[in-house]
């Protein structure tokens, strides 16, 4: 029973990170009773001491920290408990952080972990092809043929962003396996996944961050091999070009981005004029309480009265489409220095990895970046999860014996 408690929580984590790429439920379930199995083994003094380890590993004070300005700038804010409660509801995975690092200490759980998400990747790029020719009753989208959105799971936001650093995992795996049907195996995956987003789906969040994530890790670890960077950033510049020029789908929804910035007002409800209505909104919101923010909570309660357009509100007043400005509206100036901190804790440490581990690493970076330039990526569930689930995942050696440093 005792063995049975032990390795329970860090099977149900493993599980985890197969269900957030399908299921919000299945994953916040899972989460859920990882965390409570864990509290479980948590009785044991042994575990305790391995959890206290665990918050020295450099992503933990920033995180707890942004967490910690939130709960204070509850203090001025206009919002109501209900909207407190739902905001620390969605940030809480922060705090649970040194739990899932506790949990993923032994490289035989994280690399189960790294299996699980590409069973649900492989699984969602499967349908999102099959989708071409069939109608799958568990996509929610029903479309055939090509030039259209195959979004399997959830919405194409979320799933453009996971594909995308999946196609970076699988160029990584490429380069790491020692067969060179295994290396044409993952290289063959990689163009699926990176097809699937450029032809198959309407996310130009999802194109940015693959054609960053991918020039990203290209940079990273060919940056001992200037020659062969070169070739490849020349072949992937002339993909990228022939690409544009044959998927109808990148090519209308790039130039649809486009006019929708030019033609922005406040009466054109457009995903890009919006984005750019409130960027406006926030900004001057943010000249009157630029150190300390408006609060935790206030965005919602601010927008709903300055937007008078109920088709503009419910686009952009639950949240400003932009995690920086996000925190910079509601914390300030210290809220967003904090999040830089958190970022910055991941970044510094990938340059104690070896190129290719810093590479997949960076990668992961540069689709956060974009996915919060764009989003409110922290602050939407499916998102959230992804984000802080792989802070853990790729932070988990930190700070452990060298002997115990293992990459993905």
């Amino acid at each position: 029973m005792r063995a049975l408690l032990t390795i329970a929580p860090a099977y149900c984590l493993v599980f985890a990170y197969f269900a957030f790429p399908l299921s919000v439920a299945l994953a916040n379930t899972t989460l859920a009773l990882t965390v409570l199995l864990a509290c479980v083994r948590l009785t044991d003094a042994h575990a305790r001491a391995e959890l206290v380890q665990m918050l020295r590993n450099p992503v933990v004070l920033p995180a707890a920290s942004l967490v910690l300005v939130m709960v204070v700038a509850t203090l001025w804010s206009p919002a109501d408990w209900s909207e407190f409660r739902d905001y620390l509801r969605k940030y809480f995975k922060l705090v649970l952080l040194p739990v899932f690092l506790f949990l993923l200490a032994s490289a035989e759980m994280r690399k189960r972990c790294w299996q699980a998400f590409a069973v649900a990747m492989l699984f969602t790029l499967a349908s999102t092809w099959l989708n071409v020719w069939f109608e799958l009753p568990w996509s929610s989208t029903k479309n055939k043929g090509f030039g259209v959105d195959h979004t399997v799971f959830k919405d194409h936001i979320s799933q453009g962003i996971m594909m995308a650093f999946f196609t970076c995992t699988a160029l990584f795996w490429a380069v790491k396996s020692k067969a060179t049907v295994g290396r044409a195996l993952w290289i063959g995956v990689a163009v699926l996944a990176a097809a699937s987003v450029l032809f198959l789906s309407v996310g130009r969040t999802g194109y940015l961050s693959l054609v960053l994530s991918v020039v990203v890790f290209a940079i990273v670890a060919l940056a001992c091999r200037p020659r062969m960077l070169g070739v490849v950033l020349g072949a992937g510049l002339l993909i990228l070009v022939v690409v544009f020029a044959s998927s109808s789908q990148f090519q209308q929804r790039t130039l649809q981005a486009w006019e929708e910035a030019r033609n922005s007002s406040p009466s054109n409800v457009t995903s890009v004029g919006a984005r750019v209505q409130v960027w406006h909104f926030s900004v001057q919101q943010i000249r009157e309480h630029p150190w300390l923010g408006s609060g935790t909570g206030s965005y919602p309660v601010f927008a709903a009265a300055h937007f008078e357009s109920p088709e503009m509100c419910a686009t952009i007043c639950p949240h400003p489409h932009n995690q920086f400005l996000f925190f910079l509206f509601e914390l300030g100036l210290l809220g967003l220095l904090v999040f830089a901190w958190f970022l910055w804790a991941i970044v510094r440490q990938s340059f104690r990895h070896p190129p290719a581990h810093r590479a997949l690493m960076l990668s992961f970076m540069a689709v956060m970046l974009v996915s919060n330039m764009t989003h409110s990526s922290f602050w939407l569930s499916t998102e959230s999860h992804f984000f802080i689930l792989f802070t853990a995942l790729l932070m988990a050696s930190a700070g452990l014996p060298t002997e115990q440093k293992q990459a993905a």
